[in-house]
């Protein structure tokens, strides 16, 4: 009883996880409504994966992981990782490019405000 405990914690725990992933297949769905931020990031690169996620308010978060889904790295021109876009009911609005050495040099902060921008254009 305690292994099925167990290994029904870690199945929930990884399907937790897996809901703020984006794929080719529910890209769309997930960027068509409201302000979503989407950090594009690689597997060598994940220490440097943009922390500051769970202060942003008024938004939806997610990752893309360029190395399953590199028809988004290409359509979205993701060139330097990590990169995150800013969308707004579908559109991409603003963008953010990783440096040289694969760092985010945008703030929470900055980011929140350009998320505040597009919130209130709906008032």
């Amino acid at each position: 009883m305690k292994k099925l405990i167990t290994f029904l914690l870690i199945l929930s725990f990884g399907f937790i996880q897996a809901q703020n992933k984006l794929t080719s297949t529910n890209f769309k769905k997930g960027i068509q409504k409201g302000v979503t931020v989407v950090e594009f990031n690689a597997p060598f690169n994940s220490n440097n994966s943009f922390s500051g996620y769970k202060k942003l308010a008024h938004c939806d978060y997610y990752q893309v992981c360029i190395a399953g889904n590199p028809e988004l790295k290409k359509k979205y021109r993701v060139y330097s990782v990590p990169t995150i876009i800013i969308f707004h009911n579908g559109y991409m609005e603003r963008k953010y490019k990783g440096n040289i050495m694969l760092e985010l040099d945008v703030t929470t902060n900055e980011l929140q405000k350009a998320v505040d921008e597009l919130y209130l254009d709906k008032f």
